[in-house]
C-alpha cells in the first residue's frame, strides 16, 4: 500500500524569504567605519542594489534539497502515492563530485520553492521519488553543476512546461541534461567578519548588457566557495553581492561597477574556475586615471582632468616631477618652472568620501620638460600670381634652432615645397598660400609658426602683343588688333604719340592729324578679368607720321603750307612758290614736293 505524504513547507518558504531579505539588505550595503586604504584597489561606485539577481538564485534546487531531507508521515485524507523513477543522464564532461541534482514534483502552478516531493540523483543518475497521485509538474534542477535545469519533458523554464498524471502504478521519467557553462571560485572577507548564512551571493550578468538583468546567481557557501552553472555561451560580468556588515559588494575583478567589471568569455560548456574576490570593509570608490593637458614647457600651464569619480568624493591634487612631489603644487593646474627642465611631470589625484576607501590615481607622465623656443611668425614676400616666386623670411629664432619650411596652398601641404622660396603653380589660382616654419633644438620645445595667408592667387591672362594696321599719314586712320586674349577678358585701348597718351584716344582706331607729323604712334591694350592679374601689352611703334604727297587746296588761290606746289589739272603744269605765275594760279591740286607732282603726271612751269 502506498504511503500518503504530508509535505512540510516551512523550510521551503524560508528559502524565498531569505532571498528577498538578502536583496532588500543590499539596498544599503553595510560599510563599517574602518578607513584603512587598500593598496592597488580598483575603485568605482558600487550599485546600491544589484538588479534582478534574487530572481536568479537557485531557489528550486535549495527547496528541493530541503524537501528531500524531510521525512514523510501517513496523513488521513492525503491521496495515495505513486513512484516516479528513472535515470538522469549527465553530459560526459560534467563533474559530479561537487554540486547536486534533484528530481522534483510540483502541483501545477505552484511556486518553485514549494515542491510536493524531491529526491536526489545519485552519481549513477538513478533516482526514485514518491509523488501524490494526480497531475504534477516534474523537473530536474541542479546547483553548482554545469548543466541546465529541465522542466517537464523538454522545457528550460517552468512556464508552459508540460505536466504529467501519476497514478498508483507510478511513472518512468528519464531525462538527458544539456551541458552549460559554469563559473566557480571563492570569496574572502576581512578578519572577524562572518560570511555564513547565505548572506553573500554571486550574480552573473551578460557582459554586453546594462547590468539590469542577471542570467544566473547562487549563494557563497559557508566556507567561501561558489559555483554558478546554467549559463549559455557568451561573455559575462560577475558581481559579488554582500549583505554582511564589514564586507562590501563589488564586481570582478576588483571593480565597483558594472561598466568597470572585467568580462569573462564562456563557451557552450566552458567551466571557468579561479574567479575570486576579496571583499573589503570599506566600499570601493569609482576613480579614473587622471590625464594632463598642456605642453610640458617652461612657463606653460598644465591642467589635470580627473575623469569620473564617485559622486561626492573630495578630490585633492599633487603634482610630481620624476615621481617626487613638487612643493605647493596642489591645484588642478600647474605652471611649469624653469627648475624642472629635463624632468617628467605627472599628477596624483586622491579621492576621499565617508565609508569609501581612500583612493589614489596617478597620471601617465609627460615627456621631459623643455625650455620655450623663441618663434616669430614668418613673413612672405612676393606677388601672389601664378608663376611668381614667393620668399619666406623666418625671423629671429632661438640661436642654434634648426629651421624647416613647408608651403601650403589653402591649408594643404605642397609636396616637396620645403625651401625658403616657392614658385606658385597654376593649380594655386584662386587659393591662398602660407608657409609654416618649424624650429627644433635639443632641450627646447619644438615650435611651428604659420605666416599670414596671402591674398587669393591670381591667374595669368593670355596676352598677345597688339598690332597696328593703316598708314601713319595725316588724314588716314590707324586700327589696333588686340589679338587672342583669355576668353572673357575685358579689353581697353589707349593711344600714345612718342610715348605720351593722346587725350580721349581710347578706341580701337585712331585718326592721324597734322599735329602728329614727325612722331610715332603706339597703342596699349589692357586686359582685365576676375581672378586674373590685369595685363598690358603695347604695340610696335608706327613709322613717323607724315603728310600725304598730294592734297586739295585750302582755298581758291591757296594750297596748305605743307603742300605749297600748285597743280593745274587742265594743263598738267605745276607752279612752285618762286615761279612767275604762282600767285596768279588757282590750284586744282596741291603737292608736297615737285617729285610728287611729277609722279602725278605734271610738268613744271617754265616761268
Amino acid at each position: 500500500m502506498a504511503i500518503p505524504l504530508r509535505p512540510r513547507f516551512g523550510r521551503s518558504v524560508a528559502v524565498t524569504v531569505a532571498a528577498v531579505m538578502l536583496a532588500s539588505m543590499l539596498i544599503a550595503v553595510a560599510t563599517p567605519a574602518a578607513s584603512a586604504q587598500i593598496a592597488g584597489a580598483t575603485v568605482a561606485a558600487t550599485e546600491p542594489a544589484f538588479a534582478s539577481f534574487a530572481d536568479r538564485l537557485p531557489r528550486a534546487a535549495i527547496a528541493a534539497a530541503e524537501r528531500a531531507a524531510q521525512p514523510t508521515e501517513p496523513v488521513e485524507g492525503v491521496p495515495e502515492t505513486g513512484v516516479v523513477a528513472g535515470t538522469v543522464t549527465f553530459p560526459a564532461a560534467v563533474a559530479l563530485a561537487s554540486g547536486s541534482t534533484y528530481v522534483v514534483a510540483y502541483s501545477p502552478g505552484s511556486d518553485v520553492a514549494s515542491p510536493l516531493a524531491a529526491a536526489p540523483v545519485g552519481d549513477t543518475g538513478s533516482y526514485s521519488l514518491q509523488v501524490p497521485v494526480g497531475e504534477v509538474l516534474l523537473a530536474v534542477v541542479s546547483r553548482g553543476r554545469a548543466v541546465f535545469d529541465r522542466w517537464g519533458v523538454d522545457s528550460t523554464t517552468p512556464d508552459g512546461a508540460a505536466t504529467v498524471v501519476v497514478d498508483s502504478a507510478g511513472l518512468a521519467y528519464d531525462v538527458a541534461l544539456t551541458a552549460s557553462a559554469l563559473v566557480s571560485g571563492s570569496v574572502t572577507v576581512p578578519a572577524g567578519v562572518d560570511l555564513r548564512g547565505r548572506r553573500i551571493a554571486v550574480a552573473v550578468y551578460p557582459g554586453s548588457g546594462t547590468g539590469t538583468v542577471a542570467t544566473s546567481a547562487d549563494y557563497v557557501s559557508d566556507t567561501g566557495t561558489f559555483a554558478v552553472g546554467g549559463l549559455p555561451a557568451g561573455d559575462y560580468r560577475v558581481a559579488f553581492v554582500s549583505a554582511v556588515t564589514g564586507a562590501s559588494s563589488e564586481w570582478w575583478n576588483d571593480a565597483p561597477g558594472f561598466a568597470q567589471a572585467e568580462r569573462i568569455v564562456l563557451g557552450a560548456a566552458t567551466v571557468r574556475t579561479g574567479i575570486t574576490a576579496k571583499l573589503e570593509s570599506l566600499r570601493l570608490m569609482e576613480a579614473a586615471t587622471p590625464t594632463i593637458t598642456g605642453s610640458p614647457t617652461v612657463g606653460q600651464k598644465l591642467s589635470a582632468s580627473t575623469g569620473s569619480w564617485t559622486s561626492g568624493a573630495a578630490l585633492t591634487y599633487q603634482w610630481l616631477a620624476n615621481g617626487v612631489a613638487i612643493s605647493k603644487a596642489t591645484a588642478a593646474t600647474f605652471v611649469v618652472p624653469a627648475s624642472l627642465v629635463g624632468k617628467k611631470i605627472s599628477v596624483q589625484v586622491v579621492g576621499r568620501k565617508a565609508t569609501y576607501l581612500v583612493t589614489t590615481r596617478t597620471s601617465v607622465a609627460t615627456s621631459a620638460v623643455v625650455q620655450p623656443m623663441t618663434a616669430p611668425v614668418p613673413k612672405v614676400s612676393g606677388s601672389a600670381i601664378v608663376g611668381q616666386t614667393l620668399t619666406a623670411a623666418a625671423g629671429t629664432w632661438t640661436a642654434g634652432a634648426k629651421l624647416t619650411y613647408q608651403w601650403y596652398v589653402s591649408g594643404v601641404a605642397v609636396p616637396k615645397a620645403t625651401m625658403t622660396a616657392f614658385k606658385i603653380p597654376a593649380t594655386a589660382a584662386g587659393k591662398t598660400i602660407t608657409v609654416v616654419v618649424t624650429g627644433t633644438k635639443a632641450g627646447f620645445a619644438t615650435a611651428a609658426k604659420r605666416s599670414v595667408p596671402t591674398s587669393a592667387v591670381l591667374a595669368v591672362l593670355a596676352a598677345p602683343t597688339p598690332t597696328l594696321s593703316g598708314s601713319a599719314v595725316v588724314g588716314n586712320r590707324l586700327t589696333a588688333a588686340a589679338g587672342a586674349w583669355t576668353a572673357g577678358t575685358r579689353i581697353a585701348y589707349a593711344w600714345y604719340l612718342d610715348g605720351k597718351a593722346i587725350a580721349n584716344a581710347t578706341g580701337s582706331t585712331l585718326s592721324v592729324t597734322a599735329g602728329m607729323v614727325g612722331k610715332r604712334v603706339t597703342v596699349r591694350v589692357t586686359g582685365a578679368k576676375s581672378g586674373y592679374v590685369t595685363a598690358q601689352r603695347t604695340s610696335t611703334a608706327s613709322a613717323a607720321v607724315t603728310y600725304p604727297n598730294r592734297t586739295t587746296p585750302v582755298s581758291s588761290w591757296d594750297c596748305p603750307s605743307w603742300a605749297p606746289i600748285k597743280g593745274n589739272a587742265s594743263s598738267h603744269i605745276y607752279h612752285v612758290p618762286s615761279g612767275a605765275y604762282y600767285s596768279k594760279t588757282k590750284p586744282e591740286e596741291c603737292f608736297r614736293t615737285e617729285a610728287a607732282a611729277v609722279k602725278a603726271g605734271y610738268r613744271k612751269s617754265k616761268r
